[in-house]
């Protein structure tokens, strides 16, 4: 209940929090990574340059797709 909480309040404040990753997503075949190291993969993977670019040009052609389909 307090992560459905705390989503709501981030929603409100107008964060977009329906798609989030956490430790759970890192791929550890061997069991062998601590939690604090999980969490230092997902922030490398989506923190590096070409994530960012990537999903700035995604909100761009999203953008461009509601906009024409308003017009």
């Amino acid at each position: 209940m307090a992560i459905a909480n705390a989503k709501l309040v981030l929603k409100q404040a107008g964060y977009y929090v329906d798609n989030l990753w956490s430790i759970h997503d890192v791929r550890d075949e061997n069991n062998e990574l601590t939690d604090e190291q999980k969490m230092k993969a997902l922030d490398m993977a989506l923190t590096n340059e070409y994530t960012t670019e990537q999903i700035f040009y995604a909100i761009g052609v999203s953008v461009e797709i509601i906009t024409n389909k308003i017009k």
